[in-house]
């Protein structure tokens, strides 16, 4: 396993509020103390106190992943990997020990080819990351104001022509990374993901017990959520399949 992240005061500090960051922070050294010591199960259960006081930071559940899958808890340890690359998709970390924990699936799926454009680009922009969009929006949007400020002040005709030209393709890229940026945020809130946490779970027909059964799965799998009936999730899975499973049997990403 990589190592584990200890930074997570300053998190703490800008989330909450001074007395709730000063048990925050008590926790997450003891809980930073207890992993060291190798006591992963009372680690996990530290970590899971930060978060449930509303801590939502990519290095808070990497710990609590690295916790989970040295107490022996793949399921739980996916999940958490996933919500770090959730909130920071270039994290390799836990892109690393995500790997890791899925060789312990039972469910070995082969997914869909994706060849359509529109898959590509989806997967190209959400990869990217919200952060990393608005950064570029921004850095653009200043190279270009500055391009522009040359053209109106400037008495050097060769220099403004070139500050013209090149400041209205800075700020067309400006605007570009805002709509890739604003696609990025609206796929997050459109994709919902869950991990299977049930050891195993039929998968029905419809969103009824009486519903036929069509296949079974095994926790740790990561399915996408289509649907919802009642206490009923439609899902579909990475090789295409489609069915429905009880609400209770997920945990959502």
């Amino acid at each position: 396993m990589k190592k584990i992240f200890l930074a997570v005061i300053f998190v703490i500090n800008t989330a909450l509020g001074y007395s709730q960051n000063q048990d925050a922070a008590a926790l997450l050294q003891k809980a930073n103390e207890s992993y060291a010591n190798k006591e992963y199960g009372l680690a996990a259960e530290l970590y899971e106190q930060i978060v449930a006081q509303g801590v939502n930071a990519p290095e808070l559940n990497y710990n609590l992943g690295n916790a989970y899958y040295k107490s022996g808890n793949f399921t739980k340890a996916i999940v958490n990997y996933e919500r770090a690359l959730k909130l920071l998709p270039d994290f390799e970390d836990a892109k690393n020990n995500l790997k890791m924990a899925n060789t312990h699936l039972r469910d070995k799926l082969k997914p869909v080819p994706e060849s359509a454009f529109s898959a590509v680009f989806e997967r190209f922009v959400t990869s990217v990351g919200l952060n990393a969009w608005a950064v570029m929006c921004l850095v653009c949007l200043a190279v270009g104001l500055f391009l522009f400020g040359l053209y109106f002040f400037s008495t050097n005709r060769n220099l403004r022509k070139f500050a013209f030209s090149f400041g209205f393709v800075f700020i067309v890229l400006c605007f570009v990374n805002l709509t890739l940026g604003f696609y990025n945020s609206s796929v997050n809130k459109r994709v919902t993901q869950a991990i299977v946490t049930e050891a195993v779970v039929t998968i029905k027909s419809s969103p009824d017990e009486a519903g036929t059964d069509l296949f079974r799965i095994h926790e740790g799998l990561k399915v996408l959520v289509k649907d919802k009936s009642g206490d009923w999730i439609e899902i579909r899975l990475a090789d295409g399949r489609v069915g429905w499973i009880k609400s209770s049997s997920l945990e959502n990403i």
